[in-house]
């Protein structure tokens, strides 16, 4: 009962928080009940619509009544057409629906266009600390990248519970503290702490809140499409963020050019804070959140899908190599090649540049032909593939040019299908009879379990969250391995492992494609 009370109350500033250590419910319980509710509704629906006979006796004179198809394979539940009054207030593939995708591109060239312009601050890095050696300081990046995803799980079971409101502001917050924090700070340790934990932790909260937001306001023939506009943010403040990183570290130095960071992320986050919400999820404070809270119990059964782990260890394995290209392509140029600092730079926004028609056209398959998942596989097959021949490439500037060109474009692939492909494993196809003025007639239709959206799709960004933190320390650590031993060339061993990962993560998910529809050509 006190427990009940904490939610309602609107004065309890850690309701939120409590609602992610709630008990493990039974899930039949659950559903008897809910079945028994819809059951009740749906025969005093039947009891109103039925006509009633006049008081004074005359004869009652016919009535139209809208003929709405009733689903044959369970009565229990609301007709179709009580689903068109919810569709309408906020349809799918909407205008609002759009304007989502478009303010989640301010959010995504913030979280992603920091995380993307990594690469020119572990070569700065590097510089300013020089006893720090290369893979203590890819910490501060692995780890903001990694709580980017990372915290995936429990953002996913506060935005179920109902408070996607409360994560996206406080991520907010977070982001623009830690973003402002880092200006001040000239030791790794203080480095770490404000623009990997603080500034990460923000952008984890606002990123897989606003993409599980996106997820519920598009379906399978328009998700791709909607990523693929968000997901463009990431090359776009990637660019901008290098540029200015570049440009005002030189002029204006460190300090300045973390202000000016933080001026962009205030600037372009406010739009988004305005905008975003889960659809079907109204602003109605605790009540919305206390009927969240009722009717979706925590269960760890939504785990056990052979399709959903095999997935999981996908996209392990896969964020765990894609990103080292972006992270270390500029030290690369600096230390191997010798090139000067804007030359090295230029390789990154010469990937950057690629990496956003790649976003696009991979979601344009996705969408008009294959399905996400069956075009993210080759997508990282071929990224696997240009890291292979990155390894064994001559190290010239216009070979390691091609190099960054070709890897931005795979790579995008991997970067923008991911949500997609996960909203493609939480959907399930059912074929359900309808009774229309007595003629039967099967409907499929294809359902996704949007009330544990969050849960799935946030256990698996966890996944890929630890893939993240551990990638690119480990890419350092075998750089710092050859080096240390005078080896010729010292990024090989990083740039195989990076290969391979790619490679694991293509053949996990190829797998979990098989154990969801088998090898027959479909569209998932």
């Amino acid at each position: 009962m006190a427990e009940r009370n904490s939610l309602n109350a609107n004065e309890d500033s850690t309701a939120w928080i409590s609602a992610l250590f709630d008990g493990i419910e039974d899930d039949k319980t659950s559903l008897r009940l809910a079945d028994d509710l819809s059951f009740s509704g749906h025969n005093k629906r039947r009891s109103d619509n039925a006509p009633q006979a006049p008081a004074n006796g005359s004869i009652a004179q016919p009535t139209t009544v809208p003929i709405v198809p009733r689903d044959l394979s369970n009565d229990t539940g609301p007709s179709p057409g009580d689903q068109l009054s919810i569709d309408k207030e906020d349809p799918i593939n909407g205008r609002t629906a759009w304007l989502h995708a478009i303010t989640g591109f301010l959010v995504v060239f913030n979280c992603w266009g920091i995380g993307n312009s990594w690469g020119i601050f572990q070569n700065f890095y590097e510089i300013l600390l020089p006893d720090a050696n290369p893979s203590s300081i890819a910490w501060i990046g692995s780890t903001q990248i990694a709580l980017v995803f990372g915290l995936g799980l429990p953002v996913g079971r506060l935005v179920d519970k109902g408070y996607f409101h409360s994560v996206f502001r406080i991520g907010t917050f977070l982001m623009v503290l830690g973003v402002f924090s880092t200006a001040w700070c000239n030791q790794l340790a203080t480095l770490w702490l404000t623009q990997g934990l603080i500034t990460g932790t923000g952008m984890g909260m606002v990123l897989c809140a606003g993409i599980i937001a996106v997820m519920t306001w598009f379906d399978h023939t328009t998700m791709g499409s909607a990523m693929a506009l968000a997901a463009a943010g990431s090359c776009v403040g990637g660019i901008v963020y290098v540029v200015l990183a570049r440009t005002l570290l030189v002029s204006s130095g460190f300090a300045t050019t973390m202000c000016v960071f933080g001026a962009v992320v205030v600037g372009t986050m406010i739009p988004a804070n305005l905008v975003f919400r889960i659809r079907g999820q109204a602003k109605k404070g605790d009540s919305t959140r206390k009927t969240a809270t009722e009717k979706v119990p925590m269960s760890w059964t939504i785990f056990t899908d052979p399709a959903y782990v095999l997935a999981a260890f996908g996209m392990f394995f896969a964020f765990m190599g894609v990103y080292f290209g972006f992270v270390y392509i500029v030290s690369y140029g600096a230390t191997v090649l010798r090139l000067s600092p804007t030359a090295s730079t230029n390789l990154l926004i010469y990937m950057l540049t690629a990496n956003l028609p790649g976003r696009f056209v991979p979601a344009l398959i996705s969408d008009k032909c294959i399905g996400p998942l069956n075009t993210m596989i080759p997508s990282l097959f071929l990224s696997s593939a240009v890291l292979f021949l990155w390894a064994a490439s001559e190290q010239t500037k216009a070979s390691l040019t091609v190099i960054a060109v070709y890897y931005g474009f795979m790579s995008a692939g991997v970067q923008v299908l991911y949500a997609a492909a996960i909203n493609s494993l939480c959907i399930t196809r059912t074929s359900r009879r309808f009774d229309v003025e007595g003629a039967q007639s099967d409907i499929r239709q294809d359902t996704v379990d949007s009330e544990r959206l969050g849960l799935r799709a946030g256990g698996i960004f966890t996944c890929m969250g630890l893939a993240t933190l551990v990638g690119t320390p480990i890419g350092g650590a075998l750089i710092s391995f050859r080096t240390s031993r005078n080896m010729t060339s010292p990024y090989l061993g990083a740039q195989l492992f990076a290969a391979v990962s790619l490679l694991l993560g293509g053949i996990f998910l190829l797998a979990s494609r098989v154990a969801k529809i088998g090898w027959d050509a479909k569209r998932t």
